[in-house]
């Protein structure tokens, strides 16, 4: 006789392998699930820190005060980018953020996971430029207001105003062609270029202005005009122009030495014209030099400098930096509107002659485009900043 199964025990080992399967599967599901919507958690946890971060930067930079920078990290991380609960530390010229979120679950709950913790830190910095594509190719080094007032710091960042203070000074242009002390003419086309005579070291500037040791100002007898051949091309005033209205095809980083160029036509002067109402990016220089690298000025040029070797054979200059500046008035033939306040100052005061083409305005403190790089150390104080992700 064949004996019988037992069909109650088929039927509880049928259970006991269902729930088997079901908890694989439930695991499975929590897998899918709950491992997507972390995924997700995770992601949106690092954008919240990362938003932080750079607000927190950027308000450090255009404030300086690190009670700011913190209040708009927080409030980037946790209220424009929540829901998550933020930890911000400032420290020097960086802002670090740690985000987190806590959720419940989906399905990770039924084998022992019924909440999930998620964390990102990002953290960011506010620097001195330390690389740009400027878009006003003109030498700057610190040098005084039309009135021969104002910063003779070598960093140029008190020469700067803020954006609130630029605001004001757009909407509230001063009464009688009066001028507002902060104004500089950043270029001219007087035929001796004696706009940084006043911080040669015969003058009592910090610039040291004689090459050769014959007691005479090499720069002040040049024919260079500060504009700057930012490729070594020579393309006169048609490549400076190019370079005004689009930009500069490629990065020049700081301890670069940069040719000059002579030219000032009139049509240099009328494409920057186009741009009255935007703030540049422009390189500043702290030493310059003749027929590079000419041992008079040795104690100038850095083991790590660059040369981008000039076609027109003038002057090197030694680019520190980049500055913000805002064009509020260019004084040329063919540019429309009355005479520019500095350029008519300048004139009655005698510095400048009547049909000398001139670019005047306003160095801005902020994070300003076209100038970027960047670290701890890099660069010169200028009050233009930039901000960027360290991780």
């Amino acid at each position: 006789m064949i004996p019988q199964k037992n069909k109650k025990s088929e039927s509880g080992q049928f259970l006991v392998l269902l729930a088997i399967l079901l908890v694989g599967l439930l695991a499975i599901l929590a897998l899918v699930l709950d491992g997507g919507h972390i995924y997700f958690r995770e992601r949106a946890t690092q954008n919240a820190a990362d938003a932080g971060a750079l607000a927190g930067a950027r308000e450090l930079c255009i404030t300086q005060d690190e009670g700011q920078a913190s209040f708009m990290a927080h409030q980037y991380a946790e209220v424009h980018n929540g829901p998550t609960v933020a930890e911000v530390e400032v420290e020097g010229d960086e802002v670090t953020v740690i985000a987190r979120q806590t959720f419940d679950t989906y399905f990770a709950h039924i084998i022992g996971f019924p909440e999930v913790t998620v964390e990102a830190t990002a953290a960011a910095g506010c620097y001195n430029p330390s690389e740009g594509s400027p878009a006003l190719p003109v030498a700057w080094a610190c040098r005084p207001p039309i009135e021969g007032g104002g910063s003779t710091s070598e960093d140029c960042q008190e020469q700067a105003i803020t954006q609130e203070q630029l605001d004001y000074y757009i909407n509230h242009p001063p009464p009688n062609g009066e001028i507002y002390p902060d104004l500089y003419i950043i270029m001219d086309s007087k035929s001796e270029p004696d706009d940084l005579e006043e911080i040669c070291a015969s003058q009592g500037g910090w610039l040291e202005c004689d090459l050769d040791g014959d007691g005479d100002d090499d720069l002040v007898a040049n024919g260079d005009r500060s504009w700057l051949d930012l490729n070594g091309g020579g393309g006169g005033a048609s490549e400076l122009s190019n370079w005004i209205d689009n930009g500069f095809p490629g990065t020049i980083e700081v301890h670069t030495w940069l040719g000059g160029q002579s030219g000032v036509e009139t049509s240099v002067f009328q494409t920057v014209a186009d741009h009255v109402g935007e703030i540049a990016a422009l390189p500043v220089f702290d030493a310059f030099c003749d027929n590079y690298p000419d041992p008079r000025c040795a104690d100038a040029i850095h083991e790590n400098d660059t040369l981008v070797t000039s076609a027109g054979g003038n002057y090197y200059y030694h680019v520190i930096s980049f500055a913000g500046f805002y064009i509020s008035c260019v004084n040329a033939g063919g540019v429309p509107g009355p005479e520019c306040p500095g350029h008519k100052v300048a004139r009655e005061l005698g510095v400048i002659k009547a049909n000398t083409k001139t670019i005047e305005g306003y160095f801005v403190i902020g994070v300003i485009s076209g100038i970027g790089g960047g670290g701890s150390g890099s660069g010169t104080e200028t009050g233009a900043y930039t901000v960027k992700l360290i991780h």
